[in-house]
């Protein structure tokens, strides 16, 4: 693929291609995490008894550590709690990421995002940490694969952020020197750091309550956004409001 002249411009930092995270950069992980989670607690509990529900649900979410706990830890301590969960650990797991996919949705700013990168020709692609089969799942439930196939899956890849070697390829992938590549992720170790020592430009995509480590130095990171849509004009992209806008004036 090759870089028109007015790609330039639109990217910030002096880049001219994209990675991206995959949970909580290009969906809301968290999201779909509390959704399976609510589904889960509901099954072992009487409706009515709207607390215990709840309390259930906090359980799983704070347990999660925001998807770093290994699902055999988890789901041991979730037996361990409720004794009433049923089936193997193995069979949890399975269950769970069968089931967590139905919860995945693609925002509309991804959507605008993806399309309007494919349609300035702005190469991008995907290093995410995890398990191949259930990464590219989420992937082509979310439609991404049909944007890019530069997707690099750590467990697959052999090697997991931050380790320079899974961002190395991916640059080699897009066929572009890391200094011209920007990353975008949430978290700062293995997103932002890891990208950062490669030579990549970084933003970070803040979700509170999350905080930044103090054993990082917060100067790895380039750029900060907080939200999805936050993502649009950074990268000198427009939102679906501003597109209206234009074609209104210049109509």
């Amino acid at each position: 693929m090759s870089d028109l002249p007015a790609e330039k411009t639109l990217l910030p930092l002096q880049t001219s291609a994209i990675l991206f995270d995959l949970d909580d950069t290009l969906h809301h992980r968290s999201k779909a995490f509390y959704g399976w989670a609510s589904d889960f607690a509901q099954r072992y509990h009487d409706p009515a008894k709207k607390a215990e529900v709840t309390a259930m649900v906090r359980y799983l979410v704070e347990l999660d550590n925001h998807g770093y706990r290994p699902r055999e830890e988890y789901f041991t301590d979730v037996k361990r709690k409720y004794p009433a969960v049923e089936g193997s650990i193995e069979q949890l797991i399975e269950g769970y990421q069968r089931d967590v996919i139905d919860h995945i949705i693609l925002e509309d700013e991804i959507m605008l995002l993806l399309q309007q990168l494919r349609a300035r020709q702005i190469p991008f692609g995907i290093v995410t940490n995890g398990v191949g089969y259930q990464q590219k799942r989420k992937i082509k439930r979310l439609g991404i694969d049909a944007y890019t196939d530069c997707i690099f899956v750590s467990k697959e890849f052999g090697k997991q952020k931050p380790d320079p070697a899974i961002f190395l390829a991916a640059a080699r992938c897009l066929q572009k020197p890391t200094q011209e590549i920007l990353f975008v992720g949430d978290n700062p170790e293995f997103d932002i750091w890891g990208a950062h020592q490669v030579g990549m430009k970084t933003v970070w995509v803040h979700h509170e309550p999350r905080q930044w480590p103090e054993q990082i130095s917060p100067e790895v990171a380039d750029l900060t956004v907080h939200t999805f849509a936050d993502l649009l004009p950074v990268l000198g992209l427009q939102s679906e409001k501003d597109e209206e806008n234009t074609a209104v004036s210049q109509g």
